[in-house]
């Protein structure tokens, strides 16, 4: 899908040394220069589609929460019946299920440009990130979604693009599939599919 594959491959634009918290006047500087990396990566055509995706990797692993992402993708009430160690499980499959998702796509990516339009403070502890992806003369709005954790870190929950949320888009799979099925099941179904 076109829409995912735009969110996809805009979920490699950010990176956050954990070191130093990325503060809420930093977050549009800090965007516009990993998106500049990232597009600068993706234009380099010396390096192989696997090179490119370990470089757009290392740039947005550590911002984004997939954890985070796991919990609301599978929904709260599925999260709550996994062990700690299940937890982990399944958050390490996601991440991966996005991952592949984002190298099968890799090659959809010709010269968009991205720009920042605006950041909204939606409340004290989230902040929307808007932003639009020319390609040829269509304009695709990206949104993305950061929450301040309890060490005051602005990390990435979610992306909309096009009003669409990727993790609402999960969240409507896997309900469907826990509808009839089990979340240890589901989680051999995402591995089955990542190798």
């Amino acid at each position: 899908m076109k829409h995912f594959f735009f969110s996809l491959l805009f979920l490699s634009l950010t990176t956050l040394s954990p070191l130093w918290a990325l503060h809420e006047n930093e977050i549009t500087s800090f965007m516009q220069k990993n998106m500049d990396e990232a597009t600068s990566i993706l234009r380099d055509n010396k390096l192989k589609k696997d090179q490119k995706a370990e470089k757009l990797f290392s740039i947005f692993d550590s911002v984004f929460d997939y954890s985070l992402m796991s919990k609301l993708a599978v929904g709260g009430r599925h999260w709550e019946t996994l062990s700690p160690q299940k937890q982990k499980e399944f958050s390490q499959v996601f991440e991966q299920t996005l991952k592949t998702s984002y190298m099968e796509k890799l090659d959809l990516y010709t010269d968009e440009k991205l720009e920042i339009v605006k950041l909204e403070k939606i409340k004290e502890t989230r902040i929307y990130l808007t932003t639009h992806l020319a390609k040829n003369k269509e304009v695709y709005e990206i949104i993305y979604k950061f929450y301040k954790d309890s060490n005051n870190n602005w990390l990435i929950y979610d992306v909309d693009v096009l009003g669409v949320s990727i993790i609402q888009t999960y969240r409507t799979q896997f309900a469907d599939f826990l509808a009839k099925d089990t979340i240890n099941n589901l989680i051999i179904k995402l591995k089955n599919k990542d190798s």
